[in-house]
């Protein structure tokens, strides 16, 4: 059984579902720090997470990889989406929704916490 129902893998692609749901996202001053019992493995062309408390493995491809490599709490997902937009010369507006659909992926699977201290 699925334990998130209606999540897809942090490497696959954010299309509508067949429910009309849109893609999950977090408010862009969520500011996602990883979890301490979260063990990583560089593969050289993505990560593999190990959550240790729901004893769940991710492999993150390389591009979801940089985004988790970025979880330190400090900065927002809204900053987040504006370094990696100018560093690689994306569209911020863009960036943003893929971050935060990414970050949210990763909360939903116990992988960061937000550091915001609201939530």
């Amino acid at each position: 059984m699925d334990p998130h129902p209606g999540t897809q893998p942090a490497d696959q692609p954010h299309e509508p579902r067949g429910n009309g749901a849109a893609p999950m996202t977090v408010p862009r001053g969520y500011r996602p720090a990883k979890c301490a019992e979260v063990l990583e493995l560089d593969m050289g062309d993505g990560l593999i997470l190990y959550n240790h408390d729901s004893s769940l493995v991710h492999h993150l491809n390389p591009s979801a990889a940089l985004v988790w490599h970025l979880c330190d709490g400090e900065a927002s997902v809204g900053q987040l989406a504006i370094e990696i937009a100018d560093e690689y010369g994306l569209k911020s507006p863009e960036v943003l929704e893929q971050v935060s659909a990414v970050i949210a992926e990763f909360d939903a699977l116990d992988l960061v916490e937000n550091r915001d201290g609201t939530g």
